[in-house]
């Protein structure tokens, strides 16, 4: 995919603002050839102040499987604790399921963003939390094949208001 194949997201004028602007700084991440940027085009300093909200989750084989790199310290709040180096699918299991993630899998197989605003899936942040914000977003160390997910979430509490 190139970056003429992107479209801006319909909705992103209705996006929190730090969802926002970490888009729009992958955005400017986009070899200048065409595809996705890759993680070592990603410098933290740049969005520092939004580090807190951010977590890389690496994207090993395919099927793809997921496993934390790196997580903000909203991000650990939300998760319930520190799960740096875990394997999603062993982190979340439930009734000795592991869970499915949908999301994370049209990300990683087909290299487009998603974005959502709704209930939270964190069983930890339910009762603190009634909506969340998120976008995911491919990096690709060659350009197509994605091996990284950058991603931002901000919560919010019943009157709205950032938590």
């Amino acid at each position: 995919m190139t970056t003429d194949d992107r479209k801006t997201p319909e909705n992103l004028g209705s996006w929190h603002p730090k969802i926002r602007e970490l888009y729009e700084y992958w955005l400017k991440l986009q070899p200048a050839g065409g595809g996705l940027p890759g993680r070592g085009a990603f410098d933290p300093m740049r969005v520092a102040h939004l580090l807190p909200h951010v977590m890389l989750l690496d994207v090993v084989g395919r099927p793809p499987r997921y496993r934390y790199r790196v997580i903000g310290t909203r991000m650990v709040d939300a998760l319930g604790g520190d799960l740096t180096g875990r394997w999603l699918d062993e982190a979340h299991v439930r009734d000795g399921k592991a869970p499915a993630f949908p999301a994370y899998d049209k990300v990683a197989l087909a290299g487009e963003l998603q974005w959502r605003r709704g209930s939270p899936h964190f069983a930890s942040y339910i009762d603190k939390c009634s909506e969340m914000e998120r976008v995911f977003l491919p990096l690709a160390g060659n350009g197509k094949d994605v091996d990284m997910i950058l991603t931002i979430a901000v919560f919010f509490d019943r009157a709205g208001n950032e938590v």
